[in-house]
């Protein structure tokens, strides 16, 4: 597997490895140590090789340097391993997967689409300016042919994006697994972990946003859960992750009237995520659609609030939309309004039989969307690339609950 990123919290890589090496396979992970030195770690039966990307000495070098740089070094290591299949997690995995499996005689090269994967001219120019968006443009369309012409299997994370990258990439249909964590366990409980961390009560609600924290992702959504917090009738906000954001959200909220009912904490193992999600009472998801790919997206922390039993409280993504709408487990809000957050919360936690429902239709949708169902179609994927036969499984096997979203 290679990824360009140091998967020290990327879940999806970590539960795909994970499930492989139980299923017999040998798996190694490329990843990225960005200015940090060469590593090695043995995680359930897997192997994670974290290459250096050395900081270039001159600021044009510094530019431009980290992706050919990423690129090169991710070959080369994933070459050496001589593999029989090359999992390249997300677009910018794929050219330096196909380097590494062209070096190696009947290699097969597997693409698993995290996002969308591609963007027009204008989207990507409007997004990132004139240079940037060009070149970001440029790059996805090495990728695209790439995909066409190289990639034996496609795997991704929801039904919509399986639809689109069909017709975009024009391949057979990407089977979907989905970002999802293990089956919950019926007896399951509330832990106190997070509110002994942020020194509180356990009786107080806790709305928690877990993740990456940059603004590509939210837009202004996590400064306004933030804002939004004074406005609870009662509850605080929990923002646990890492990324660019950090250290501006943290003095946020340190600021008045947020200190004291807005908490920062760096972001947890992901065996451990789970023990500090369920002290929560209501999972946030504020993200506003700024960017057209943002309307594809499933996030990981739904499936995460999902899994401990938490009613969601989301901006109007639509995949998020129809899983709560379909099991009754959230409410729609307006990420740009911290006062929209804010009743949204306070109409959950100032409504019992409300928020009781909503989660009873939470630890319903876990039963379906769980790791262990999930798995099963990323195994019959390998089986099927390794046996040579059609890559895609069965589409009636395959959960088609989001291709109507717009």
């Amino acid at each position: 597997m290679l990824v360009r990123n140091d998967c020290r919290t990327d879940f999806r890589v970590l539960k795909e490895a994970a499930s492989l090496a139980r299923a017999g396979y040998a798996v190694t992970v490329a990843a990225l140590n960005t200015y940090g030195p060469y590593e090695e770690e043995a995680r359930e039966g897997f192997q994670i090789l974290r290459v250096p990307v050395e900081r270039a000495r001159t600021r044009f070098g510094r530019g431009i340097n980290l992706l050919p740089r990423a690129i090169w070094r991710l070959a080369q290591v994933a070459a050496e391993v001589r593999a029989d299949v090359y999992h390249a997690h997300d677009s910018d995995a794929v050219l330096p997967a196909w380097l590494a499996a062209r070096r190696v005689p009947d290699a097969k090269l597997l693409y698993d689409a995290h996002e969308v994967g591609f963007i027009s001219l204008s989207e990507s120019t409007r997004y990132f300016g004139p240079l940037i968006g060009a070149l970001n443009w440029l790059w996805s369309l090495l990728n695209d042919r790439t995909v066409r012409r190289r990639v034996d299997a496609m795997i991704t994370v929801n039904d919509v994006l399986a639809d689109l990258q069909a017709a975009h990439y024009r391949i057979p249909r990407p089977a979907v697994v989905m970002n999802c964590p293990p089956r919950p366990k019926a007896s399951a409980e509330r832990s106190t972990i997070l509110a002994e961390r942020i020194g509180i009560t356990p009786e107080t609600p806790i709305v928690i946003c877990q993740g990456m924290l940059v603004r590509d992702r939210h837009g202004v959504g996590l400064e306004n859960l933030i804002q939004a917090a004074p406005l609870f009738h009662r509850g605080v906000v929990v923002i646990i992750g890492r990324g660019a954001q950090f250290d501006e959200l943290a003095g946020l909220a340190a600021q008045p009237p947020f200190a004291g009912r807005a908490f920062l904490l760096p972001a947890v193992p992901p065996e451990e995520l789970l023990n500090y999600t369920s002290g929560a009472a209501i999972g946030a998801i504020p993200t506003e659609i700024h960017h057209p790919i943002l309307r594809y997206s499933s996030p990981n922390k739904l499936f995460e609030y999902l899994a401990v039993g938490l009613p969601v409280v989301t901006s109007d993504l639509p995949i998020v939309r129809r899983i709560c709408e379909e099991y009754g487990c959230g409410l729609v809000c307006d990420p740009t309004s911290p006062a929209s957050i804010a009743g949204a919360v306070n109409r959950l936690l100032g409504d019992a039989d409300l928020y009781a429902r909503m989660r009873a239709g939470a630890q319903a949708a876990a039963q379906v969307y769980n790791w262990q169902a999930q798995e099963q179609v990323l195994l019959d994927v390998y089986r099927r690339l390794l046996a040579g036969l059609s890559p895609t499984p069965d589409r009636s096997a395959i959960r088609n609950s989001t291709s109507t979203i717009p």
